[in-house]
């Protein structure tokens, strides 16, 4: 609620007429002028009293609109370090859904303002999906880090070397059992290279999908606020809107799901890197 709504809240008139009153009938019953002194202080209790709860109202209305929104992976998973890709990508989605806050907050039309919230219910709930994605990635990240790429590569190309020259025997078969034991953890870093890629490649698609519902929604204020008429259009929009955030989730899962299959080593058709 704002000033213009608070100055002609019923409340606060109520509240400044009743203790306006009461000053003004104490002051004449104390003052040897009666009325004369009575009205002017019961005027100015009034008005001192209607001026604060305008200014406490539209204070309060102040700090309680429109809360910051902030989106972190669950206690399960790690947060993503500033400045990496999947902080990057969360911040901009956040960016979004507050925007889309704000756009259902400002609609006038109480009917419309409703539909709209659909949408920011879904888009706040995709918004918590990415978080999740934020994490899992950071968490490929720290496990991939583990995994010296570049040396165990050398060391399997030794190995694979070394091989060309043994005849079979105990030596020839102990080294076959260290060269598929180096390319097993390649084998690995190349999953988990994938999982991350799949995963960051989700939150971009998702991310600039909920920035262009943003301008969508833009769109269908403006529509609305334009044209006579215009309520079945509006909602055929809204609708349109909500399907494709739905649509939005659901790839995010499939995309959850692909990237498990490939860290359990359902898309690795190989033993050699």
């Amino acid at each position: 609620m704002g000033v213009k709504e608070q100055l002609t809240e019923p409340w606060g008139l109520v509240a400044a007429g009743l203790l306006g009153g009461m000053g003004g009938a104490v002051a004449a019953a104390l003052a040897p002028a009666g009325l004369l002194v009575g009205l002017p202080v019961g005027l100015g209790v009034a008005g001192a009293v209607y001026g604060i709860r305008v200014a406490l109202g539209a204070l309060g209305d102040r700090g309680s609109s429109s809360p910051a929104i902030t989106a972190a992976p669950p206690p399960s998973l790690p947060a993503p370090p500033k400045g990496s890709d999947a902080e990057r990508w969360l911040r901009r989605a956040e960016a979004a859904v507050r925007t889309l806050r704000r756009q259902a907050e400002g609609v006038g039309d109480p009917v419309l303002r409703g539909q709209i919230g659909e949408v920011d219910d879904n888009a706040a709930g995709a918004l918590g999906d990415l978080a999740r994605f934020a994490g899992q990635v950071t968490l490929i990240e720290r496990s991939a880090s583990g995994i010296n790429t570049q040396q165990l590569r050398q060391e399997y190309n030794q190995l694979q070397r070394g091989l060309s020259g043994l005849s079979a025997g105990p030596l020839r078969d102990e080294r076959r059992r260290a060269l598929q034991a180096v390319a097993d953890q390649l084998d690995v870093g190349k999953r988990l290279r994938d999982a991350r890629e799949m995963l960051l490649a989700r939150m971009q698609s998702a991310v600039l999908g909920m920035e262009g519902l943003v301008a969508r929604m833009a769109e269908l204020v403006a529509l609305h606020a334009t044209t006579v008429g215009g309520a079945p259009l509006t909602a055929t929009k809204v609708a349109e809107l909500t399907s494709d955030l739905e649509g939005l989730r659901a790839g995010l899962a499939e995309a959850e799901r692909l990237s498990q299959t490939t860290l359990s080593g359902g898309d690795v058709p190989g033993t050699e890197p």
